[in-house]
């Protein structure tokens, strides 16, 4: 176990004098950490002079459990995040930076916008965000590598399963807490489950509970909007060539309905891509798809026109649903969206 420690409010000066301070020698240590992949880059700039292109795959990971612990309601409170790490907070934080687009939109769903110093890109991404008018709003910088972080000294930064060890490694090393939240959500529980852990790492227990308790009755309408001695609606989430196998967030969304998930009902697991062949032996009858905000209708026209869709009983009867970037994808408060959304679709 590591504990970090938000300082507390009694000498709160002198104390950010001195981590401050601290954080000058940490900073040292940074930038030669990071002089050897510097000079390393240079090295391969040339050598592809005379090489050719160097083709270095990028890996992804996610690091952590889905668990988390909280300790008591009165301060100091203890937070042990998905990857064992613990931080202690002296008080409600005042500043708090987000790595990740979900992320962000927990902080700006329960903390002040005010106090949100830094967000991922995404959060400025019209087609995606849910937050944008929050960062167009506040500006708060892009949370693009730990410079960034140590530079804003924020009380808390909260990032994402798969961040990567370096970078919260060497916030870490500065003295700024870090707390890594599981975002792979696969159950619209688990969504409810960190608005409260926002709330309690941020102080903002009772904004929390309110947004917790709009989720909530969103689920509750969903699971009652099937009709008695209906028959479940066999959906295929397609996007970009890919399905929402089991373990996916659409899944339970699905299941949520009423409905039976056909790539999952199939056998694939997580995000798997899907082929022509696939999609015309499944014979789904529904579709759901996703747009860029303001192109619905182009997509669902591209689809009618692929000739592994047309045939479908799902393009036949008309039950394509194509539902924009930002209420098809989040994982967050605002799957409240989809929700909605889906629902109207199923069952108006």
């Amino acid at each position: 176990m590591r504990a970090f420690e938000v300082k507390g409010c009694v000498n709160h000066s002198h104390s950010k004098v001195s981590r401050r301070q601290g954080r000058q020698t940490s900073r040292v240590r940074f930038f030669v950490i990071i002089s050897l992949p510097i000079a390393l880059a240079i090295a391969l700039h040339f050598a592809q002079v005379f090489t050719g292109p160097l083709n270095i795959p990028q890996r992804y990971r996610e690091y952590g459990a889905r668990g988390f612990t909280t300790g008591a309601e009165t301060y100091p409170r203890t937070a042990t995040d998905s990857e064992g790490y613990t931080i202690k907070l002296t008080r409600p934080v005042q500043r708090v930076a987000s790595q990740y687009w979900s992320i962000d939109e927990f902080l700006y769903s329960v903390a002040r916008p005010e106090s949100v110093v830094a967000v991922s890109q995404t959060a400025y991404e019209r087609d995606f965000s849910n937050v944008f008018q929050w960062a167009d709003m506040f500006r708060p910088a892009v949370a693009a590598n730990p410079e960034v972080i140590l530079k804003l000294d924020p009380d808390l930064l909260l990032i994402s399963s798969f961040a990567r060890a370096d970078f919260s490694g060497l916030v870490r090393g500065a003295g700024i807490p870090v707390f890594r939240m599981h975002t792979s959500f696969t159950k619209l529980e688990e969504i409810r489950r960190a608005i409260v852990l926002t709330g309690y790492l941020t102080g903002r227990d009772s904004e929390a509970a309110r947004v917790a308790r709009a989720f909530d009755e969103a689920v509750v309408r969903a699971r009652s909007r099937k009709p008695p001695g209906a028959a479940p609606p066999r959906i295929l989430g397609f996007s970009g060539g890919y399905t929402y196998g089991s373990e996916t967030l659409f899944d339970d969304i699905v299941r949520c309905f009423g409905g039976v998930n056909i790539a999952a009902e199939k056998g694939l697991r997580s995000y798997d891509p899907i082929s022509a062949e696939q999609i015309l032996r499944w014979n789904p009858d529904w579709i759901v798809s996703s747009a860029p905000r303001g192109q619905s209708e182009a997509v669902l026209k591209r689809l009618l026109s692929d000739p592994s869709i047309a045939p479908t009983a799902a393009a036949r009867k008309g039950q394509i649903v194509v539902l924009e970037n930002h209420i098809f994808l989040p994982m967050s408060p605002f799957t409240t969206l989809i929700l909605e959304a889906l629902g109207d679709a199923l069952y108006s």
